[in-house]
């Protein structure tokens, strides 16, 4: 719907669909996807933002900025250090007050929950960035750990500090039935078996406990073979088994019905296991340690498979396996995630780096696309999954240290600065010190929505001594000609002609 509004002004060049071939469609659907998930919040908020914000923050080699850019001459020109094509980072979520633990994305990708240390659980629109309806906050009393998706995607799972784990309708946010407690120590792990009717929880008590997701009775009794507090656990894909992995640096197998554990644990990190993932297939099984490394195991012999992965400088708290059991995301206490091939062990391309915190929780989207991080940086960060050799957002040249003020030119005639419309009365002797909004955008003191920056780009302080900002050191926007408000529309140059 966002490219029509564009296309219905200014058709894509004829020249794009000579030779209709597959190649042909599928980069422009590439570049259009990743246009709409950029900028698809900004223009929900305000659809001449289309044109406004989203058209002058397009990579310049995108096809989209290519055959229309020359068609909006009075927009927001990047003069320096704009992007040459899509950041691996595509958004930046933001709307936490504290640490985001534990992400996990619907079967449909089309959602993203989140669990805080805030107390509380949020539901995300995965295309825009969007939270859908308010947070989740009536049953939880201390630091959500663990969220998940049942397999229907009709339920969320959520284990808390407070030693509890309650299910909720994905939907509505409504707490479905009381709280499941039997835990003696806080829920740091909760994972649905593939059928949806049972639930592992892995606690600060060291014990496995398994669940009947219906009634939210205990099934049985704990599993206990951990001698320290159990940090994850999952499922196998065919639901038979339980993995775990504990601070007793070990990871553990059980039998998902006998509760029995199959074999010895498996032996070969340094330190505390934080992270265990099996693979689509079942066949292997990946941790992440606090002892900085990946390793993968044999899930059937229990051996380990290869040397363990080594490139984060710190803890390792969460892995995760794309579909294709091809690669796996790792995020750590070294604020970055990186991104390993599953046969080779070698890591693809350098670290993705953006966060200003550790990194508690990654997940791949159910297509691949995409890896989901969150931190104790409050945010939430969705990464461009697929790519072979990841190109950093941020150069050793750019802030990375979050800021939101915002300095407006004491020049009258500043685009932005419009006496008769924004700032009645103004003094025009002192600079307007502003804010950059949570959401990214500019906003003028009466309300108006002026300009959004993309949630990829680092928010450092923009300050402008003419009609020039800059965001960084190196990201320069000329605002000369620039027009906004009730004028927006003149922005193309049809528009001129027909005022």
């Amino acid at each position: 719907m966002f490219i029509m509004k564009l296309t219905l002004t200014n058709p894509i060049n004829d020249n794009v669909y000579k030779d209709d071939t597959f190649k042909q469609v599928s980069a422009i659907a590439r570049d259009a996807i990743k246009f709409v998930r950029a900028f698809g919040g900004a223009i929900m908020a305000s659809t001449p933002h289309l044109y406004v914000s989203a058209l002058p923050f397009s990579p310049v080699q995108s096809i989209i900025y290519k055959q229309f850019s020359s068609k909006y001459s009075n927009l927001a020109q990047i003069v320096d250090g704009g992007e040459s094509c899509w950041p691996n980072l595509q958004r930046i979520i933001r709307g936490y007050d504290d640490g985001v633990i534990s992400v996990a994305f619907s079967p449909d990708g089309k959602r993203i929950a989140s669990g805080s240390w805030d107390k509380t659980i949020c539901v995300w629109d995965a295309e825009t960035g969007l939270q859908l309806g308010s947070p989740f906050t009536l049953g939880h009393t201390d630091s959500v750990w663990s969220v998940a998706f049942a397999p229907d995607g009709k339920r969320i799972a959520s284990g808390s500090q407070d030693k509890t784990i309650c299910l909720w309708d994905a939907e509505t946010g409504l707490q479905l039935g009381s709280p499941l407690t039997g835990c003696t120590g806080p829920v740091l792990s909760v994972a649905f078996s593939p059928d949806g009717k049972r639930i592992a929880s892995g606690s600060f008590d060291k014990t496995i406990c398994l669940w009947d997701a219906e009634t939210g009775l205990q099934l049985g009794s704990p599993l206990t073979r951990h001698t320290g507090l159990v940090y994850s656990v999952a499922f196998s894909p065919d639901g038979k088994r339980i993995a775990s992995g504990s601070l007793d640096k070990t990871i553990c197998l059980w039998d998902a019905e006998t509760g029995l554990q199959l074999g010895s644990p498996l032996t070969g990190h340094t330190d505390s296991v934080h992270s265990v993932a099996f693979s689509p297939d079942g066949k292997r099984i990946a941790s992440g340690s606090h002892d900085k490394t990946i390793c993968l195991w044999d899930a059937e012999t229990g051996l380990q498979l290869g040397s363990p992965l080594t490139g984060h400088t710190d803890s390792v708290q969460s892995v995760a396996f794309s579909p294709d059991g091809k690669r796996i995301a790792s995020g750590s206490w070294d604020k970055t995630i990186c991104l390993w091939d599953t046969e080779t062990g070698l890591q693809l391309g350098n670290p993705l780096t953006g966060h200003t915190d550790p990194v508690y929780s990654v997940v791949f989207s159910p297509d691949g696309q995409r890896v989901v991080s969150g931190t104790a940086d409050n945010t939430i960060h969705m990464w461009d999954g697929p790519t072979d050799a990841v190109v950093n957002l941020h150069s050793d040249n750019i802030p990375r240290h979050p800021s939101h003020s915002l300095c407006y030119s004491s020049n009258p005639s500043h685009t932005l600065l419009d006496s008769n419309v924004y700032i009645p009365g103004s003094d025009f002797n002192v600079r307007t010190l502003l804010e950059l909004d949570s959401g990214g955008w500019i906003v003028s003191p009466k309300g108006h929505l002026l300009l959004w920056i993309p949630s990829y780009m680092p928010r450092p302080s923009l300050y402008s001594p003419n009609r020039l900002f800059v965001i960084g050191k190196h990201i320069n926007l000329d605002l000369s000609r620039m027009v906004h408000g009730s004028r927006w529309i003149e922005c193309n140059y049809m528009g001129n002609i027909a005022r």
